[in-house]
């Protein structure tokens, strides 16, 4: 049985598999397995990998189940503990792996995060991990404590397969899934860890800079939200709607704009969420069996910031949100502090 397990989503990106694959065949921790689920891609990524990289377990699905449905089939054949979760648009570092393992050890950690250099991210994201807020966005540079985070970025995690064993809800089909895992994780009482000794180069965007702006948004909004009503109680989510709304207001707007945000699927998300209330309530009972610690002991990793930039209005606007929290005692990092 090999300790670790590398599982790989592809989706008609043939063209970056060369440099990921190379880069994965030197590293310099040897007991791993390679696992690429090919999600029905058309480009020949399949005969591709058949022909230069024999030693890669390929399973190939007739359809492409998105990023959650491809790892949950790569995770169904594995035969590692340990599950490491790669985009194929990457590029490691030698001791990528060694630094994931490592990261992953203590017991009470239960997934561990890459630092994933994202093209076109700018180098002072980098100097502090960023964490959630109430609109459901990544806000760069919350935690003063570097292996801090409150959810590992889907292109470079590492999770514990006897903690989480399937990771994702396969409704999700793309987009905040990790943020799902890490809140399956958390409200089940372990650790999330971001570690620098593991580093990769991540291109971005690779697989859906294709797809159509309507189906990119209505993923984006409808599972962002999702998370939230899946995880939270009825009483944290009422004091939620107002970042719901004001979410709604701002991503209607942009979808006035060119190359924004689909005015169609900001809406169809919204609506669907609506439409699937059984559904919703179905899943939040089946979540609800996991659930070790208390709502707000999750919160406390979360920031009630609204935006990244230090621009005189965003600070306004954050500080309102901050007084806000406080008052509806929605205690996030920056009213409860950093956490261990």
């Amino acid at each position: 049985m090999r300790k670790v397990s590398v599982i790989i989503v592809n989706y008609n990106g043939k063209h970056f598999l060369k440099d990921c694959l190379d880069s994965l065949m030197e590293q310099s921790f040897k007991d791993f397995e390679t696992i690429i689920v090919d999600n029905g891609s058309t480009d020949g990524s399949g005969e591709y990998i058949k022909e230069i990289y024999s030693w890669v377990r390929l399973v190939e699905i007739q359809e492409n189940l998105g990023f959650a449905g491809g790892n949950n089939e790569g995770v169904r054949v594995a035969e590692g503990e340990l599950i490491v979760l790669l985009n194929n648009d990457t590029i490691l570092e030698q001791d990528w792996l060694m630094g994931l393992v490592n990261a992953v050890e203590p017991n009470d950690v239960a997934i561990a995060s890459s630092l994933i250099l994202t093209d076109g991210i700018p180098a002072k994201y980098y100097e502090k991990n960023g964490s959630l807020n109430l609109f459901g966005h990544n806000i760069m540079s919350i935690f003063n404590k570097s292996e801090n985070i409150f959810y590992c970025g889907g292109a470079s995690l590492i999770f514990k397969k006897k903690i989480l064993d399937i990771p994702f809800d396969e409704d999700y089909f793309a987009y905040s899934e990790d943020v799902y895992l890490g809140m399956r994780a958390r409200f089940m009482g372990y650790r999330i860890k971001h570690t620098n000794e593991s580093k990769l180069r991540h291109i971005g965007g690779g697989t859906f800079r294709k797809e159509k702006n309507e189906r990119l948004t209505y993923y984006q909004e409808r599972n962002r939200l999702l998370n939230f009503f899946l995880f939270f109680s009825i009483k944290s989510l009422i004091k939620m709607s107002p970042y719901f709304l004001l979410n709604l207001l701002i991503k209607l707007a942009g979808s006035l704009f060119p190359n924004k945000y689909s005015f169609t699927g900001v809406v169809k998300s919204y609506k669907d969420l609506l439409d699937s209330r059984v559904m919703i309530k179905n899943k939040r009972s089946k979540l609800k069996k996991e659930i070790k610690v208390h709502e707000e002991e999750v919160i406390r990793w979360m920031t009630c910031k609204i935006f990244n930039e230090e621009t005189r209005h965003a600070r306004v606007i954050n500080k309102i949100s901050e007084f806000y929290c406080r008052i509806v005692n929605l205690r996030t990092i920056e009213i409860e502090g950093e956490c261990r």
